[in-house]
């Protein structure tokens, strides 16, 4: 990770994830999302996604629209720490289904910076942190707009 990314004050780090609450409440988009930050701090998100109807596909698993756009979300909150990020390139693969009575949980960790781009490994699973449960993961490639 980027020297860059050296840990903030804690005070920083809950102000950053107040920032992406707000910027993901505010967005006509992701509002109806269903979205919960579990962690965020510079260059790295967890966030959690409860299934919704509107997630789902005709064979009562995740959509896999559904599941790429959880993916930019939590990508673009671990690249908040420096202003809006936009998707440059993405890569994401999908491992297995998610049935509808799955929540998702969805993590973003960068990978390295030079200028405005960076990129970012991405994880969608349907239990934190448990390899078996990897639903797709993938590359996000972005560039900060400021």
């Amino acid at each position: 990770m980027a020297s860059s990314l050296k840990g903030p004050p804690e005070h920083a780090q809950d102000s950053l994830a107040e920032k992406v609450d707000e910027l993901f409440r505010s967005n006509p988009y992701s509002c109806g999302l269903d979205l919960a930050i579990h962690h965020v701090i510079p260059g790295e998100a967890h966030i959690r996604c409860e299934p919704l109807p509107q997630h789902m596909n005709r064979h009562g698993t995740w959509h896999g629209g559904a599941i790429w756009t959880i993916a930019d979300m939590v990508f673009g909150a671990a690249g908040f720490y420096d202003g809006f990020i936009l998707t440059a390139g993405s890569d994401l693969t999908f491992v297995r289904p998610a049935s509808g009575s799955e929540t998702l949980h969805a993590k973003a960790r960068q990978i390295t910076r030079k200028g405005k781009t960076g990129i970012f490994e991405i994880v969608i699973s349907t239990r934190a942190d448990d390899p078996d449960s990897v639903v797709a993961t993938g590359m996000f490639t972005g560039r900060w707009a400021a």
